[in-house]
């Protein structure tokens, strides 16, 4: 326990540190780290053995970040057949952490406990960067079920680094009342789990939940989504990027200039569908490589996600790139019948400004048909919503896709507790 605890504060100590330095020496750290990682790999992992050997590389080939791009990008299905032989034989393990399984395919991830800490603390330095106390400031986790702590730890008793959680299975009003005894100082969570906290917060007037920080992760933030928990709250919510593959990998800082890349945990790559990297502004998929993950190496690991970087730095002079936006899952693209694709941040600010939409999810389930879904508000007629719904599409799609508006009493969640406002089936 007392091994543990220095060990986290140690990793706690170099993680802010590294904010204090240029981007250069970041970029060395980061550089380092990897080259670590991928020896290591290559030697005691047989899943990476037999990759590099399959295009007759060696990790001393690595020389540059050009020749990153030789090591062939790795996928979930790729670990899940690997089963074992993706585990390092010579690095004992401490935890298991499984995702979401969102994309259809859930993964068993394995940390040593050095890993762990380095993951965890990835969090704790995005929260600390934006003014959170990490010893005295009480956090709230809003999402799955899985996130809720079990038992407390010893130094919580103390009303140290203490940590709540609420489940958004829970019906509304516990969640409330839940909050109104805790009053966390820090909300960490699903943006429409905390959204449907603020409407019943703003609609029954409460005074007594006044949080000073809010952080949104796991999902897509949408910017009425964002200005509405702001506007309740008081607060500017920030929001960060996340993944069990990654720990916390970018987030935002107060100048909302992008998502500060943790570069000095994960080395980033964006690229496009033939795996060659993006220039600036323009969207990418998600290629990461843990630089902490040394029990389960996830080396040129494809996430499933699309982000527009912008490999530029912040204003706030923190070192690192940022990235511009994320744009979500791959699958929450729309794929329209002259093989274009239409992201989620243009289809949800539409749909969300059609007067008494509360709540929808949009699923395309073949090349030709949409499924839009809506929880409206009472005051509003269902005719006139479907028919501004349908309105709206019909000014994107044409006549090439056939849109089926229904109205519903709920939307229900996935497993993990998020909700995912667009998605493909194809």
């Amino acid at each position: 326990m007392i091994k543990k605890a220095i060990t986290t504060l140690k990793v706690l100590q170099a993680l802010r540190n590294n904010m204090r330095i240029k981007t250069l020496e970041l970029q060395k750290i980061q550089e380092k780290k990897f080259k670590i990682l991928l020896n290591h790999a290559y030697r005691n992992v047989p899943f990476y053995r037999r990759l590099f050997d399959s295009v007759r590389m060696s990790p001393g080939d690595i020389k540059d970040y050009e020749d990153i791009s030789n090591i062939p990008i790795t996928t979930k299905l790729q670990f899940k057949n690997a089963k074992k032989e993706a585990i390092a034989r010579n690095i004992d393990i401490w935890v298991e952490h499984k995702t979401s399984g969102s994309t259809g395919i859930r993964l068993s991830l394995y940390f040593s406990m050095e890993d762990a800490l380095y993951n965890r603390g990835t969090y704790e330095r995005a929260r600390s960067e934006n003014g959170f106390r990490i010893f005295r400031d009480v956090l709230l986790y809003i999402g799955s079920p899985s996130i809720i702590p079990n038992k407390k730890k010893w130094y919580e008793h103390f009303e140290i680094r203490r940590k709540e959680g609420l489940s958004v299975f829970e019906p509304l009003e516990i969640q409330i009342k839940k909050l109104e005894k805790i009053k966390p100082d820090a909300l960490w969570g699903y943006p429409s789990g905390i959204k449907l906290i603020a409407t019943a917060i703003k609609e029954k007037e409460i005074k007594d939940i006044s949080p000073r920080l809010i952080f949104t992760a796991s999902e897509l933030l949408d910017p009425k989504t964002r200005n509405f928990i702001n506007s309740v709250f008081n607060v500017d919510l920030i929001d960060v990027y996340v993944a069990e593959e990654g720990g916390c990998m970018a987030w935002e800082c107060k100048e909302h200039s992008g998502y500060h890349v943790n570069m000095d945990t994960v080395l980033m790559e964006f690229v496009d569908e033939n795996g060659n990297r993006v220039n600036t502004g323009e969207r990418g998929k998600v290629v990461i490589t843990n630089l902490h993950s040394f029990a389960m190496p996830i080396i040129r690991f494809e996430l499933g996600d699309f982000a527009i970087p912008t490999y530029q730095e912040c204003p706030c002079g923190r070192p690192g790139y940022l990235i511009k936006a994320i744009e979500g899952r791959c699958d929450d693209f729309l794929k329209l019948t002259n093989n274009k694709f239409i992201s989620p941040r243009i289809l949800v600010p539409i749909i969300e400004s059609i007067p008494g939409v509360s709540e929808f999810e949009l699923v395309q389930e073949k090349i030709d048909e949409i499924f839009v879904y809506i929880v409206k508000m009472k005051e509003y007629r269902d005719t006139v919503i479907v028919e501004g719904i349908n309105t709206e599409l019909k000014k994107i799609f044409g006549n090439n896709i056939s849109v089926n508006t229904k109205i519903v009493e709920n939307i229900p969640r996935e497993n993990s507790g998020k909700l995912r406002s667009v998605i493909s089936r194809l």
